[in-house]
């Protein structure tokens, strides 16, 4: 059975909305997965358009491969959706129907756990919608994971557009203090250095300009990032 092509993230942000609007005591606690939130940080990739760090063009026929087409969530049972949804788990789809949607719901990824996707969630603000999505450390390390075990297209175009987002993420966190977390921030960086053990050291420009916003940080304040760095930065 051919599920419904969920190809843009607007497709998949009314989905949300929908699914809060029909669950509001439940729909907070599940986390965004998958493809819907690789979607979500190809979005923040586009917004921030950094130099260093641009989203890569993609041709008619990666497009056609990156698209999502089920919205996954881990935060609940498949027992739990079917009851919730009103409608059967379908095994060849691997989703239940909800009113045009096509949900998934994992227990157990290949990597990753509930408890981990639940323990690592960010909260999502927008005008019309609050929602939590999986953190991208998270989600790269799954897909890699999943890499491993099976061939699939838009792995690896999702694996690439995450792992600029990271890049990105870490640099910017350390040069504008916004919302850097020094124990957050190595507890990623540790959960992308043993999905990839040479994504810190491979480009050259990604280390030299996180070690250069390292260098600026107040070394008592961050000194769990200093530290760190000293151990994992190219010299």
């Amino acid at each position: 059975m051919a599920l419904p092509k969920i190809n843009d993230w607007l497709v998949i942000r009314a989905a949300l909305r929908q699914l809060a609007d029909a669950f509001p005591e439940q729909f907070d606690d599940w986390v965004l997965i998958g493809g819907g939130a690789c979607w979500f940080y190809r979005t923040m990739l586009e917004k921030w358009n950094d130099p260093d760090f641009p989203m890569p063009p993609l041709s008619p026929a990666e497009e056609a491969v990156w698209l999502s087409k089920d919205i996954d969530f881990m935060g609940a049972t498949v027992a739990e959706a079917e009851k919730l949804l009103g409608a059967p788990f379908k095994t060849e789809t691997h989703t239940i129907s909800f009113h045009g949607l096509e949900v998934d719901f994992l227990e157990q990824g290949v990597w990753l756990t509930t408890a981990e996707a639940v323990r690592n969630a960010r909260e999502i603000r927008t005008p019309e919608i609050v929602f939590r999505v999986i953190d991208a450390a998270h989600v790269f390390a799954e897909k890699l994971a999943v890499l491993r075990q099976k061939e699939r297209p838009q792995d690896r175009l999702h694996i690439k557009v995450l792992e600029l987002f990271l890049k990105c993420e870490f640099c910017r966190e350390v040069e504008t203090l916004e919302s850097l977390d020094a124990r957050d921030w190595v507890e990623r960086a540790r959960v992308v250095k043993t999905a990839d053990h040479d994504f810190f050291v491979r480009d050259p420009l990604f280390a030299q300009r996180l070690r250069r916003g390292i260098s600026q940080l107040n070394q008592k304040e961050y000194a769990r990032i200093v530290h760190w760095a000293k151990h994992h930065l190219p010299a």
